[in-house]
């Protein structure tokens, strides 16, 4: 049993962030270390099921170790599944943690879970009436912030970023592509000016868009800017640059050790080419989603510009190659007049 004083849970605590709809959805979070960790640490510490969603949502490199260190007040994003009910969205029954010997609420909130929640808030899922006394063993559902609502009629990844000092609104919102009304509005702000450092606030990341159907089990695929999501028994690498094909889902053969199956399903396209691939017609071997053990991929046409937007590639399609055959008769046939030395 554990003992603390001055802590009075109120009737009801304000959970997560706003979210009008009912839904489940994947969403992230910052996490400021209190001390020098692992990532082997921080990940069972927030329940990440899947290490490599942890590597993608901070852009580390796949072949990232669990024993990287992360240094003390290094900001680690947690990805983690969203439930939105009763206008409230909070982490869908994850993560757990399991009361040492010597915890409070207080120093689980604020020491622990570096301030993502208040101990008012733990209580409050948790049914627990008395603060005061909690039991050693004991397993507490930790409700972080999240939502899944559309912004802007778009489809997004909501963060929970936690406010550093200095920083404002405007900045905030330049930094992930968004606008400053849009983050008033979503955290109910009426002054921009009121912001609080280690505040956490809801930013909506703009995601690729992906050839992924609805019939597949990871539908809809949501990849932030800047960040990457293994899928498909992790055989699939699935990556968002908002500099490439203007915000397109690319995606690969991951080249990991895939999960739930003997070996990955195969990958390639109708033409033969594998995901990822571009063809000699400026067709690439798209992604297009999982069921069961099959992999769906699709020939995606809209390929033939390049990161900047305005690259076309040396090699000529169809189109090309009939003005090619055109204008060499053409230059034949002048020849045959003379009007050619």
């Amino acid at each position: 049993m554990t003992l603390f004083s001055a802590l009075i849970v109120p009737s009801t605590a304000d959970l997560g962030f706003n979210c009008s709809i009912q839904a489940t959805c994947k969403s992230v979070i910052d996490y400021v270390s209190p001390n020098k960790t692992t990532l082997a640490h921080i990940s069972t510490l927030f329940g990440v099921a899947n290490f490599y969603d942890l590597l993608g949502a901070n852009s580390l490199t796949v072949s990232t170790k669990s024993n990287y260190i992360v240094e003390a007040k290094a900001t680690i994003k947690i990805p983690f599944p969203c439930n939105c009910s009763n206008g409230t969205g909070i982490s869908n029954r994850v993560p757990y943690y399991k009361v040492q010997l010597g915890d409070g609420l207080d120093h689980i909130a604020r020491n622990v879970y570096s301030e993502l929640v208040t101990y008012q808030q733990i209580a409050q899922v948790n049914n627990i009436s008395d603060p005061n006394v909690i039991q050693t063993g004991q397993e507490l559902w930790i409700p972080l912030p999240c939502s899944c609502v559309e912004v802007g009629g778009a489809q997004v990844v909501h963060y929970g970023h936690v406010v550093t000092k200095g920083s404002t609104v405007e900045q905030i919102a330049e930094e992930y592509g968004t606008d400053q009304n849009t983050l008033l509005k979503l955290n109910g702000m009426a002054d921009a000016n009121a912001l609080i450092a280690g505040q956490v606030i809801d930013v909506p990341l703009k995601v690729c868009s992906s050839s992924v159907n609805k019939s597949s089990e990871d539908y809809p695929m949501l990849v932030p800017n800047g960040t990457y999501a293994l899928t498909a028994y992790n055989c699939v690498q699935c990556s968002c640059q908002s500099s490439y094909h203007n915000y397109t889902l690319q995606c690969k053969p991951s080249g990991v050790e895939p999960t739930n199956v003997t070996q990955c399903p195969s990958m390639t396209c109708q033409d033969g080419s594998l995901i990822g691939n571009t063809t000699s017609t400026c067709s690439t071997c798209a992604y297009a989603g999982y069921l069961k053990t099959n992999i769906f991929t699709t020939l995606d046409n809209h390929t033939c510009s390049g990161p900047s937007g305005n690259y076309a590639p040396a090699r000529m399609g169809s189109q090309g190659s009939s003005w090619r055959i055109l204008l060499i008769t053409i230059h034949l046939g002048l020849l045959c007049f003379g009007l050619l030395s």
